[in-house]
């Protein structure tokens, strides 16, 4: 009887151990919260100029998307753990700063479903062409060393000669206010798709342009002042990689982002959702790739969301999947947040030493959410401080030659008249 009591006892052990480890998995899934919080983040090293600070902030919400809307009393500055009060003067949104140097690769699919119509009724290319120019102007607007190649791609078949991706082709950067960029859009926009789409080649070369350490203008020397530039790839398609090794060939890009961890890839789907193409075809399910070969989906109509969604994972990057011009232009406009929204504050150093090294961190007041500190920044000031105020050296300079008269040309004065006097008497 004892070694039943034994034995029953440790199976219910056993089993209430299991049931709150399952009740713990499900409550985390259903607070995703706990599997992600905001975050915020100081980017680059902070810059001195003489005691003056200036650090930038990007701050990401539970979904990894920006926070834009933030006022300077959502921020509180911590220096070496004390906070420092900086003006409201001293805090720009990511609107009125100037956006940090960064170099972008828009991939464009020009595949042949590219010609089809959006939900909404305009053909697919004219509303990604459109949403790339209303991406440029704001880009124009915000001012700052931002240089963009908008690149084309496709599969050459029988019918179609097709848009390769290499170094020519990839390296026709543009500043946002060039002339330059509108012409190759009004050329791309008479242009018409006909290529099959394959997304992983055009990604492969992408990444391994802007991964050539030796370029100066992507990467910046160890011991230089500079930030280092952004560097981004907006990848927009409608489709999927249609080539027989598609596992293959995600593992090699898949490696290939983790050896270049500076290169953020944005992702946006143009077109239904696998879960919209079930409903339209009355699957039942959500659609796969599995129903194109059997006839259930037009292969034309498939967008591949979860692969566009696990390459932006794999890289920080963003990713967004729409169904008509109009969402199109406002994903691009959180892509455009999402790679220079970030907030400025300069501040100037407490009792600034020349060599001292410091810490700063800021606390981040998210509406709806919890406080968030940022990991610490160390910086180092190279000078004692800022220079004196123009009439503060006016005023030493003054007294300094008083201080040179009195205690030096007037004693001389008295001294040769007592002995111009002796020289007399004599």
């Amino acid at each position: 009887m004892k070694k039943k009591s034994i034995v029953l006892s440790t199976i219910i052990a056993s089993l209430t151990h299991k049931l709150s480890l399952s009740l713990l998995v499900v409550a985390s899934l259903a607070s995703p919260s706990w599997a992600k919080e905001n975050v915020a983040e100081i980017v680059n090293n902070p810059t001195v100029n003489d005691d003056r600070v200036t650090i930038r902030i990007k701050v990401k919400n539970e979904a990894e998307r920006p926070v834009m809307g933030l006022q300077d009393t959502d921020f509180k500055l911590l220096v070496d753990q004390k906070e420092v009060r900086f003006a409201t003067r001293d805090w720009k949104s990511p609107e009125e700063s100037v956006p940090p140097p960064a170099w972008i690769l828009v991939m464009l699919d020009f595949s042949g479903s590219m010609n089809q119509l959006d939900s909404g009724g305009t053909k697919k290319i004219t509303g990604a062409i459109n949403a790339v120019r209303q991406f440029i102007q704001v880009l124009s607007q915000r001012g700052g060393n931002t240089q963009i190649s908008i690149v084309p791609f496709g599969e050459s078949g029988s019918r179609c000669q097709g848009y390769p991706v290499n170094k020519e082709t990839l390296d026709k950067f543009f500043a946002a206010n060039d002339f330059k960029l509108q012409n190759h859009l009004n050329y791309l926009a008479k242009s018409t798709p006909c290529a099959s789409t394959n997304l992983y080649e055009p990604l492969n070369q992408a990444v391994r342009f802007l991964a050539t350490s030796e370029e100066e203008r992507f990467y910046v020397a160890e011991n230089s002042d500079q930030p280092q530039p952004r560097l981004s790839i907006i990848l927009l398609s409608d489709g999927y990689h249609n080539k027989a090794n598609e596992q293959q060939d995600f593992t090699a890009l898949t490696n290939l982002f983790r050896r270049n961890p500076l290169i953020t890839v944005h992702t946006l789907g143009y077109g239904l959702t696998p879960q919209q193409l079930g409903q339209k075809y009355k699957l039942g399910r959500p659609a796969t790739r599995a129903d194109i070969g059997s006839g259930k989906v037009p292969e034309a109509e498939f967008v591949d969301q979860k692969r566009l969604e696990e390459i932006a994972k794999l890289t920080g990057g963003i990713t967004e999947f729409s169904g008509n011009a109009k969402a199109i232009a406002a994903n691009l406009q959180l892509f455009l947040n999402a790679l220079l929204g970030e907030y400025e504050i300069t501040y100037t150093q407490p009792n600034a030493e020349r060599g001292a090294k410091h810490d700063v961190q800021v606390v981040v007041n998210i509406p709806g959410g919890k406080p968030v500190e940022s990991p610490p920044k160390a910086y180092r000031i190279s000078v004692f401080g800022r220079s004196l105020p123009l009439v503060v050296r006016l005023i030493m300079l003054i007294f300094t030659l008083l201080a040179i008269a009195l205690g030096g040309i007037v004693p001389f004065y008295f001294w040769g008249k007592h002995l111009k006097q002796e020289a007399l008497q004599d």
